[in-house]
């Protein structure tokens, strides 16, 4: 067993599911999304009716699709591909130095650089299981301790993913004002 496939399969699967859940847990947080895709994405700006609902579908296939062995090369590619479109629209939000909020897991944070950073990061994990995944044969179940630790190595990795604006705000400089001194 490849204990970085699992890895790799826990990390994508959990980010792409927080993701689908961010967007589609309150009609609120669904057209936040449906706007943060117009000033994304500007030649989308009249399609978000259309594409807002696509681009949750084709994240949600993600996990369905990493969790089932035989179309795990589907996830990761389908991950790969999400993600070198998604990371095309941060990084061009960051270079037009324009204002915008990419919802990715239903927060509001404006895009910022560790934003790209953090997509970059996530489709060179894609790639590597895509590339891994389609050059190596699948062997032996493995151990119980070394799948128990590639599970919850992805899911701690998942996790610092999903609330990486947060622990930017935590470890970030501390704004006078807002902390109310």
């Amino acid at each position: 067993m490849n204990y970085m496939i699992v890895s790799g399969r826990v990390l994508l699967g959990l980010v792409f599911l927080c993701s689908v859940v961010g967007k589609v847990r309150s009609a609120e947080a669904y057209q936040a999304f449906r706007l943060a895709v117009a000033r994304l994405a500007p030649p989308l700006r009249r399609r978000t009716k259309a594409v807002a609902p696509l681009v949750i579908a084709a994240e949600a296939a993600v996990p369905a699709a990493l969790v089932v062995p035989a179309t795990v090369n589907v996830g990761f590619a389908t991950a790969t591909a999400l993600l070198l479109v998604f990371t095309l629209a941060l990084a061009g939000v960051v270079r037009r130095k324009e204002s915008a909020t990419c919802h990715c897991f239903g927060g509001s944070d404006p895009v910022a650089p560790r934003h790209v950073a953090r997509n970059v990061l996530l489709v060179g994990v894609a790639l590597s299981g895509l590339v891994e995944g389609f050059t190596t044969a699948e062997t032996a179940a493995g151990s119980p301790a070394g799948l128990l630790l590639a599970v919850g190595g992805g899911a701690l990795l998942a996790l610092f993913t999903v609330t990486l604006d947060d622990l930017a705000h935590l470890w970030g400089p501390v704004d006078i004002e807002e902390a109310g001194a």
